[in-house]
């Protein structure tokens, strides 16, 4: 497998007059330094698609549509990112030689494309058994008992395992896929092996079993999910792929291939626990939605949702185990920056029944009024408790007072002690305080074990936590700090990106996020003592310097600084993931084009960030 040099990209990129290139296809006037048109991509009477010759880039104000030049040519003619690279470089008279792997690289890939190839036949297959032979019968029943029609099953490639070994077998040698790479994607399994790991008959993972097909982001079957079709002791519901080189539970969520986009637009993803009840969610109408693989809920899934979302809602099933699971998302999902509020489903209901037996105006209706965690929090408390006195409103603040202190951000912390002193009725000094304490709760067996002081080495971590701090980040801060303009510029500025990817920004980040109004003095305590003490020394250091020279203009030309470091790291993060071998040419172009992408907007900030003081605000 090859790839082409991103330098040769650059090359093809810089070589090419975007002006020329778009003007075949588009009637441009020149407007200023830029030229502007009727867009190629939607209908419009009034001209939005502007293009600039001197970054290479074309955008267009009314349906969002731009990129550099591969991209116009990629969703102009409808071109694989390789041929809209290979079309341009021919015609700047650049010559393409495509970089080769090494032989480990290459191995490593070849086995990688085998395993999904194997995934691949082995979703296609149990498909065309669930829907032509008569052994997949029971399987059709159950689906159709589910309320699951042969569209939906078509839609999501659901499958049926069959019993048969021998069909198995069959199948396999008619694909030419080998006994050895059938164990190595989990299709099948070994039993009997020595110590050793040697010998042992292989056999398949999954008999008689409605079948998922597991899906990466990219939408390639990675792994299966088989349910039990008829209930037999000592046997799991569910069965799961293994871990493979392709496969990794706690880095997939099921059916985000397929929800990404819409969690992206609506800002918001609903998380359910199992397969059936995703699927049936998404089928509802409900397209924000996704599901874990059988396992705890990871900081990586976490992550994930982060890059598309702001706001989670958790659709468990509310039994015990349920409310654990939620507890448990929360915790990890907080830190993030997550907001996530909980659907509260009526008892012994999970997302599939009660669409079935209210329809989906019922789950939409509790999605709209799911209450943030604490709240739902806070009502099951009241709900198991004894009486409304004192004593009982503060042990149900003690143990809600340990989910506050989960937050990652000073203003969501404030927001929550406001808001839940008022509903348990205790004053927000009391509430504060047990915050800091489960706070700390987590805190103390490390402080222990280095035998160290926290009064003591107070000024000293200050000083290492502003040690830490990226120096751009640091002179924005104390501008803010100072100026109420800088400040709300830089909440209005939509910086959350930068803050959340750029190290260094933390202390930052705390104030962007907080309430702190630098005109009134009252809101310097409430501030302060939404910190850990370590925060508070530096923030107390940090005002105690001289502040940097400059205003608005300054503050712009830092953000640009910072997110320039941001555009970077991503580029960096991009390039090494293109060296990683196994990559599918999807996979390569979709990550060489990602990289085109992020130079291009480096190149605009760079732009920006060069701009005089006498210019126009960008």
């Amino acid at each position: 497998m090859s790839r082409i040099p991103e330098e040769t990209i650059q090359q093809v990129i810089a070589a090419t007059d975007i002006v020329a290139l778009v003007g075949r296809s588009v009637k441009l006037r020149k407007a200023g330094t830029n030229y502007l048109g009727l867009c190629p991509f939607h209908n419009e009477r009034s001209p939005s698609f502007n293009v600039s010759p001197s970054r290479g880039t074309y955008h267009c104000f009314g349906c969002g549509a731009g990129g550099t030049a591969i991209r116009f040519v990629m969703e102009h003619d409808g071109m694989s990112f390789i041929e809209a690279v290979k079309r341009l470089a021919d015609a700047a008279g650049i010559r393409i030689v495509e970089e080769v792997w090494d032989a480990n690289a290459e191995a490593e890939a070849k086995q990688r494309a085998l395993l999904l190839r194997a995934n691949r036949e082995a979703a296609e297959w149990f498909h065309l058994l669930l829907m032509k032979h008569q052994l997949a019968a029971p399987a059709r029943d159950y689906l159709k008992a589910r309320g699951i029609n042969a569209e939906m099953a078509k839609r999501w490639q659901m499958g049926y395992a069959p019993e048969n070994k021998g069909l198995y077998r069959e199948w396999a040698m008619q694909q030419k896929l080998s006994e050895q790479a059938l164990v190595e994607a989990g299709i099948f399994s070994v039993a009997d092996q020595d110590e050793n790991g040697r010998g042992g008959r292989a056999y398949p993972r999954w008999r008689h079993r409605l079948m998922f097909p597991i899906r990466n982001d990219n939408g390639d079957v990675i792994a299966f999910s088989g349910r039990l079709l008829e209930k037999k002791e000592n046997t799991g519901k569910y069965v799961n792929s293994p871990e493979t080189p392709v496969f990794s539970k706690s880095r997939v969520l099921f059916g985000f291939d397929k929800s990404k986009r819409f969690i992206a637009k609506a800002d918001q993803a609903i998380i359910c626990e199992g397969q059936i009840d995703m699927i049936m969610v998404f089928e509802a109408g409900l397209q924000n939605v996704v599901a874990g693989q059988g396992t705890a809920f990871t900081e990586h899934h976490a992550k994930m949702l982060k890059r598309v979302c702001n706001e989670v809602i958790l659709c468990y099933d509310s039994d015990n185990a349920g409310r654990e699971a939620t507890e448990k998302a929360f915790r990890i999902l907080s830190p993030q920056g997550i907001s996530v509020r909980v659907a509260a489903l009526p008892q012994g209901e999970d997302p599939d029944s009660l669409i079935r037996k209210d329809g989906a105006d019922a789950l939409r209706s509790i999605i709209t009024d799911a209450p943030e965690f604490l709240e739902h929090q806070i009502r099951h408390l009241r709900a198991s408790a004894k009486s409304e006195s004192t004593v009982e409103r503060v042990r149900m603040a003690e143990q809600v007072a340990s989910a506050i202190s989960v937050f990652s951000g000073v203003a969501q912390r404030i927001t929550a002690v406001n808001k839940v002193a008022k509903l348990l009725e205790i004053s927000e000094e009391q509430l504060n305080a047990m915050v800091k304490r489960a706070a700390n709760d987590t805190k103390n067996s490390a402080s222990q074990r280095r035998g160290s002081d926290s009064s003591v080495n107070v000024v000293d971590d200050a000083k290492k936590l502003l040690a830490s701090q990226n120096k751009t980040a640091v002179l924005l801060c104390q501008m803010a700090l100072s100026d109420a303009e800088v400040l709300h510029w830089l909440r209005e500025s939509g910086c959350e990106d930068m803050l959340r990817e750029v190290p260094g920004t933390e202390l930052l980040s705390l104030l962007a996020h907080s309430r702190y109004n630098p005109t009134d003095e009252t809101s310097q305590p409430a501030f302060m003592a939404g910190l850990d003490r370590h925060q508070e020394a530096a923030f107390t250091q940090l005002q105690a310097h001289t502040r940097p020279p400059g205003g608005l203009h300054e503050a712009r030309q830092a953000l640009y600084a910072l997110e320039i470091v941001r555009l970077q790291s991503l580029i960096q993060r991009a390039q090494s993931k293109l060296r990683q071998p196994g990559l599918s040419v999807p996979q390569m172009e979709q990550l060489q084009q990602e990289v085109v992408e992020l130079s291009a907007m480096r190149k605009e900030c760079l732009d920006r960030a060069k701009a005089s003081p006498d210019s126009p605000n960008p």
